[in-house]
């Protein structure tokens, strides 16, 4: 489709940066780099026609205008305030250009286009995301490379390329997802990478799209909209060996705090420590704040409850991040409290992939006892016989339901067990999905059958895990209200402080 004339060409937006700045003093090249004006990189811009306001790509005349912010900055000094301007500046322009690019600093880059992938909703045009390792007036600097490459991208209609609807991240001619890079080198060219997903886009001798990774645009229906709702009370915590439990809690404490990006080992990884998981669990069950685990790693993902050293943390009420990184969890987060999700609903919003940010979402369907008035604890008693669990809640988040999902995997996990009167004892039941007769006895057992769980209760406290994908198809269904059905054998009274069915789906 051609470009109409209101809404051809691209919006450059001046943030600051290495990009633009220049010495403090001009007559000495050792002075300190501090920000410069936006006239100096529009000079320094090949084939820009500043009386026409255009720029000649491709042998193509690319309507090109640009606003700077009030006061630019090093973006070591921008926050969430001058990501909310941003987000302002292109919900104004945004029936006005085909797409918009914005020049920034490096340090905080990550964290920026994090932020606007999450606040630009149902985006259906480019928003590139660019600055340099050098200031565009020096030599050898990248920066006229990048900056002339993200228009290309950003004005992919007008040029005739394949259109990425995206917040993206123009470095080194790649365009990486905005809410999947991270910096990766301080002060060399390369300096940003997506290390859970490769680029969507490359430029070489032509552009190149990488389609089967883009996300598709939002129907004719769905309305662009800037959500300006963000949580500020946070808090990223990096784990290290020796951390100490009660740092743990007066961080905790902190007056206002909301949420903590807990930054762990390996896949997802913490000490066993009782008193370690003491603290988180007071964190989350006594302060209420929203606790979303991500690896410490440049690259893999989280997978809470594969081994012991992280089944404790998903006990305790932490969200495992998949392949999130720091900058998404930490913006994601923000987005979602200050939406106003609360409690368990808050959890649940952040295992949902929302703008592509995690390689799959995970919906969990909360189970309690039959007509009881709360989920927790769920008291399993031998001489009471089977013990049937309904929903609790949404069969799925309201705010963004079940459908149109590829199921990956789902997991029934009964979490933070422990005998009722606090002694050593034994798990020892059968777990079925809506089959709340399960108790009587048969011939051989129903598709509805889960597992039998026979075992010690190891150090007085327990997680069952079972993976059950095969049954939890019936779940697809919207319309149906599943029930677990717990049938002692003989083993210890349980109380179970959480049961839930997780759906790991991917579109």
């Amino acid at each position: 489709m051609a470009a109409t004339t209101h809404d051809a060409g691209v919006l450059l937006i001046y943030t600051g940066g290495t990009i633009g700045t220049v010495r403090a003093d001009p007559r000495d090249p050792l002075s300190p780099l501090i920000p410069g004006g936006l006239d100096q990189i529009l000079a320094s811009l090949p084939g820009y026609l500043p009386r026409d306001k255009r720029i000649i790509s491709g042998g193509r005349a690319v309507r090109l205008e640009a606003v700077s912010l009030e006061k630019p900055l090093d973006s070591a000094d921008l926050g969430t305030r001058d990501w909310r301007e941003l987000a302002r500046l292109i919900g104004a322009h945004y029936d006005d250009y085909e797409g918009f690019v914005i020049l920034h600093g490096t340090d905080t880059l990550a964290y920026t286009s994090s932020c606007l992938a999450f606040m630009l909703e149902n985006l259906a045009k480019p928003v590139v995301i660019t600055g340099s390792q050098r200031p565009i007036g020096e030599t050898r600097s990248d920066a006229v490379q990048n900056l002339v490459t993200a228009i290309e991208f950003a004005a992919a209609r007008t040029l005739g390329h394949p259109v990425i609807p995206e917040v993206g991240v123009l470095f080194h001619h790649q365009l990486f997802r905005g809410c999947r890079v991270r910096k990766v080198n301080a002060d060399g060219y390369e300096g940003f990478a997506s290390p859970n997903l490769p680029p969507l886009g490359r430029a070489g001798g032509r552009i190149e799209v990488n389609r089967a990774l883009v996300r598709r645009p939002p129907g004719k229906s769905a309305r662009f909209a800037v959500s300006m709702a963000s949580e500020t009370d946070l808090l990223v915590l990096e784990l290290f060996p020796g951390i100490k439990p009660a740092v743990l809690r007066t961080l905790f404490d902190t007056p206002g705090l909301k949420g903590v990006v807990l930054k762990t080992f390996g896949a997802g990884n913490a000490p066993t420590d009782p008193e370690f998981l003491a603290a988180i669990k007071y964190g989350v069950r006594e302060k209420g704040l929203l606790m979303v685990n991500v690896t410490q790693c440049l690259q893999g993902e989280v997978a809470q409850g594969r081994y012991r050293t992280s089944a404790g943390l998903l006990a305790a009420g932490v969200v495992g991040g998949l392949d999130l990184t720091p900058e998404a969890a930490l913006t994601k987060m923000g987005l979602v409290l200050g939406q106003g999700f609360e409690g368990r609903d808050a959890a649940d919003r952040m295992q949902l992939d929302l703008r592509g940010e995690q390689r799959a979402s995970l919906y969990n369907i909360h189970f309690r006892p039959v007509a009881a008035e709360t989920d927790r604890p769920i008291t399993l008693r031998g001489e009471d016989g089977p013990l049937v669990l309904e929903r609790d809640g949404d069969l799925f988040q309201g705010n963004a339901p079940y459908k149109e999902k590829h199921l990956v995997q789902a997991f029934l996990r009964l979490l933070d067990i422990e005998t009722s009167d606090g002694r050593r004892g034994r798990l020892d039941f059968k777990v079925y999905l809506n089959q709340p007769d399960a108790g009587e006895a048969t011939a051989e057992e129903p598709p509805t059958y889960l597992g039998r769980v026979s075992r010690p209760l190891t150090g007085g406290r327990d997680n069952v895990i079972l993976e059950i994908t095969r049954q939890a198809e019936q779940l697809i269904d919207t319309g149906h209200s599943p029930t677990l059905t717990l049938v002692p054998l003989g083993g210890s009274d349980l109380a179970i402080q959480n049961a839930h069915i997780a759906l790991m789906t991917q579109d």
